[in-house]
């Protein structure tokens, strides 16, 4: 709110210039210099008194260059769409909520107070504003964590699906493989603050030798190879598989992608979705799947299939040989990777794809191509160690929709910053991989509260 709201006393003067402090009326508000002897303080705004729409505190706050991704406009139409918006003026509205929770995931090693200072930290020189954060206009914790819950983790799942997508042009290189774009999906697990809420919600990892430490939570990604962007994520309890969630991002796939798996997603049913969604797989198959060889091919790869595994269990039980159980038709690419000097040999890669003609992606092709699927292990990487702060930093967030909430929140400003970096890189006409992902997010944290970017 204004502490002082001053008027220009002069007939011929130019109304109101809001924002002002005594000790600024020698200084230059709107190219005009304002003179002591000719100005006079009308009002003083109070506690609770209403602003005019535009000239409040909330109205100002951007996120930097990030405000180049999550626009206004953009956090407004989603806030609207997920039925949140609040219906009196407030002092943490949704849009100012959105672009706390995108600062609260740059500045992870901090508390809610010293986050909200960075965010508008550039309000101190901007000395209109310094006597409004002198009359208490930080939010207290307590405040946030209500904002937060009032706003929902819906918000941040929409902003992510509006901003999430493929970043590569066609004259990227390695984005594509024999004409096919390379995308990938990967998960990973997060661990979650220890109580019984989140225990009841996601649940624990075990093993024999007893129950993890920490709840977890599942996340599966899908990836565009060459840029590490990211295209869709879910969230699921750990008790659901990686494959159940895979279905759900299948829409996120365009026609003709590349669909690059480890062995944790081979499956007849997810297989024949992924084909049935237009993409193509190349995907990596473990040790004991049946993949009888049905035809040799010219450059030693063959032809095997993908069986329903309960029709090949019935047919088992009356007798049939593998070669008789019908299933998708694949084919299977075996190689492995020598070093340099020859002195070290890694395993065999056993590696499965609908592509069935040799011409169309050659066992040369399709080891490069799978190769890359490490991009999207790298994008979880730059996710837990860059943003969060290392695998073994635990969510700050305590309550299942806040920890989801949080988690969009981190994957919409990963997108963001991959955005950023894939448009520079195309201006300056080199490989997005050349751009350190750690660099982008520290100049970005550098400029979280320029003014340029505040919303007018």
């Amino acid at each position: 709110m204004l502490p002082y709201i001053i008027a220009n006393s002069n007939p011929a003067g130019h109304g109101l210039l809001p924002g002002l402090t005594t000790g600024d009326l020698g200084a230059w508000a709107n190219g005009v210099k304002l003179d002591l002897q000719r100005c006079k303080i009308i009002c003083v705004a109070r506690p609770g008194q209403q602003v005019v729409a535009g000239d409040r505190l909330a109205d100002r706050i951007g996120i930097g260059v990030l405000a180049k991704v999550f626009t206004p406009e953009l956090v407004d139409r989603v806030v609207e769409q997920a039925g949140v918006r609040e219906q009196r003026t407030r002092t943490l509205p949704a849009r100012v909520v959105v672009y706390y929770l995108l600062a609260m995931v740059l500045f992870f090693q901090s508390g809610y107070g010293e986050v909200w200072n960075k965010l508008v930290a550039g309000l101190d020189w901007a000395r209109r504003f310094r006597a409004r954060l002198d009359l208490g206009m930080q939010p207290s914790p307590a405040a946030i964590t209500y904002a937060r819950q009032r706003l929902g983790w819906r918000v941040m799942e929409r902003l992510l699906e509006e901003t999430a997508g493929p970043l590569a042009g066609q004259d990227q290189q390695s984005a594509f493989v024999a004409g096919m774009r390379l995308v990938a999906i990967d998960g990973m697990c997060l661990d979650l603050p220890d109580n019984q809420e989140n225990g009841a919600e996601f649940g624990y990892p075990g093993n024999d030798g007893g129950r993890g430490p920490f709840p977890q939570i599942r996340v599966v990604g899908l990836g565009e190879c060459g840029t590490r962007a990211v295209l869709g994520a879910v969230t699921s309890p750990l008790a659901t598989g990686e494959q159940p969630l895979a279905r759900q991002l299948l829409g996120k796939l365009q026609p003709g992608d590349l669909l690059l798996a480890d062995r944790n997603f081979l499956s007849h049913g997810l297989l024949a979705e992924v084909l049935a969604a237009g993409g193509h797989v190349l995907w990596r198959a473990k040790s004991d799947v049946d993949l009888p060889v049905l035809e040799v091919l010219p450059d030693g790869t063959w032809l095997s299939r993908i069986a329903d595994p309960a029709v090949s269990r019935r047919m088992r039980r009356k007798g049939a040989s593998g070669e008789d159980i019908p299933g998708i038709i694949v084919r299977v690419i075996e190689y492995s990777v020598t070093s340099e000097d020859g002195s070290e040999t890694s395993e065999t890669f056993t590696l499965v794809t609908d592509l069935l003609d040799p011409a169309l992606l050659s066992p040369r092709q399709a080891a490069g191509a799978y190769a890359s699927r490490w991009q999207l292990e790298t994008c979880f990487g730059e996710l837990e160690t860059s943003l969060r702060g290392g695998s073994a930093v635990v969510l700050r967030s305590k309550s299942p929709p806040m920890i989801r909430q949080e988690i969009y929140a981190m994957l919409c400003c990963y997108q963001a910053i991959r955005t950023l970096i894939s448009h520079a890189a195309g201006d300056a006409g080199i490989d997005p991989a050349r751009i350190s992902f750690t660099r982008a997010r520290d100049g970005i944290r550098s400029r979280i509260s320029d003014s340029g970017c505040f919303s007018p």
